[in-house]
């Protein structure tokens, strides 16, 4: 499998990532910081106004992202209570494109922006490449990452946590020996 990170993923990871639990940062903390993140992923044609129900939309459908990412993870498929209710809010239809069917986003703004994000999960899904977006193992990072692993087995991020997790049980490792 090349290291090829696709677009759709790439938009996912990126919008799991809005919220930092290292630096306990979270990117879309005001209506202007949603627009702002979903006009710069391209999911908005201009800066749209967001409303406060809005954001906590989009709030709640990361959280609800974070947890599949975390199955992912774990190596369980189980489907998420939270994601179905806010999915099924997302205006979106079927449409037939000449071979086959595509999903599109009803209407424009930051629910349409919204299911456009949803859009690129299904076809993560459809594709066979959600399986490998994850959260790092690590428990200070949480960070959301692409596993290119050929048999998709890996545990960490790209930010060297798999690092410093080995150096820490080596050290650990020592300090036991060292006592007995």
């Amino acid at each position: 499998m090349s290291n090829d990170v696709p677009a759709g993923v790439i938009l996912v990871r990126d919008f799991v990532n809005t919220a930092d639990t290292e630096t306990a940062t979270d990117d879309l903390s005001t209506h202007g910081a949603l627009t702002h993140f979903l006009f710069s992923a391209g999911l908005l044609s201009r800066r749209t106004p967001s409303t406060a129900e809005d954001l906590v939309f989009a709030q709640s459908l990361r959280a609800a992202l974070r947890r599949a990412l975390e199955l992912n993870h774990d190596g369980d498929s189980d489907t998420i209570p939270a994601l179905q209710p806010l999915l099924s809010r997302l205006p979106l239809r079927v449409q037939w494109e000449g071979d086959g069917t595509t999903l599109v986003p009803v209407e424009k703004g930051v629910m349409g922006a919204l299911a456009a994000l949803a859009i690129a999960v299904n076809d993560s899904v459809v594709a066979g490449t959600w399986w490998r977006l994850k959260i790092c193992s690590a428990d200070e990072c949480a960070w959301a990452y692409y596993d290119a692993s050929k048999n998709r087995s890996r545990n960490w991020c790209e930010h060297g946590c798999g690092n410093k997790s080995k150096t820490r049980a080596y050290r650990a490792r020592l300090r036991a020996a060292a006592t007995t």
